[in-house]
């Protein structure tokens, strides 16, 4: 994912858009439950889903095939 990319995603989720993605071959979405003010990201697979509090910590501290969402951009 190029950075002009990355800053539209970034948008979007900050806006509450559920947004979706492959990588190696599986689902993941991101979504966001205002009421709790929750993101999260799921493996569409087994519906693994991982919460937190805001974008920034879901970037950093989610985790795709073991390392961080942030370090995966790249590959997406």
């Amino acid at each position: 994912m190029d950075e002009k990319t990355w800053l539209e995603v970034q948008q979007a989720i900050d806006e509450g858009q559920e947004l979706s993605f492959d990588y190696r071959g599986e689902e993941w979405w991101i979504s966001r439950i205002d009421d709790e003010r929750s993101f999260l990201l799921t493996r569409s697979s087994d519906g693994l889903t991982q919460y937190f509090k805001t974008a920034e910590e879901l970037y950093e501290k989610g985790m795709i095939d073991g390392r961080p969402f942030i370090e995966r951009i790249a590959e997406l």
